[in-house]
């Protein structure tokens, strides 16, 4: 057991990895970083992180494909992942558009745990991660 949670955040928007891994970093998690789908699931493969943080459009791989690959390792088939991307449009209202929706049902059928939207808030991003991890806690212990 890690002393603290592993934070893998793959994603191709720098400034939000980088501010990403500042707000997981001081909230107490050690996080690692990828710039693509291809990276990600290399780093997911190697470090096994306790949860993903995945952007869905990306070069090379996107999040669905990476997903997918994660949910077919027995090794990594596992570790939670929250999807976070412009792909769940909300509107007005902050209510999913008919596309924000297909977007979300499809990641879930992709396998992932949870979903935001982007921009996301710092607490938004720390009560999902904390979610994912004491479901897993949960399910490991039961």
């Amino acid at each position: 057991m890690r002393p603290k949670p592993l934070i893998l955040v793959v994603d191709d928007e720098k400034s939000l990895v980088l501010i990403a891994q500042r707000v997981l970093q001081k909230e107490g998690f050690d996080v690692i970083t990828a710039s693509n789908g291809v990276e990600g699931l290399k780093k997911a493969q190697e470090s096994l992180p306790d949860v993903i943080v995945l952007d869905i459009v990306m070069p090379e791989m996107n999040g669905y494909q990476v997903c997918q690959k994660l949910q077919a390792n027995m090794n990594t088939c596992g570790i939670p992942v929250i999807f976070l991307s412009v792909k769940g449009t909300v509107d007005e209202n902050k209510s999913p558009t008919h596309e924000g929706l297909k977007e979300i049902n499809e990641a879930f059928n992709r396998g992932a745990s949870d979903f935001l939207n982007k921009p996301v808030t710092a607490r938004e991003l720390i009560d999902t991660i904390k979610k994912a991890l004491s479901f897993q806690q949960i399910l490991s212990s039961g």
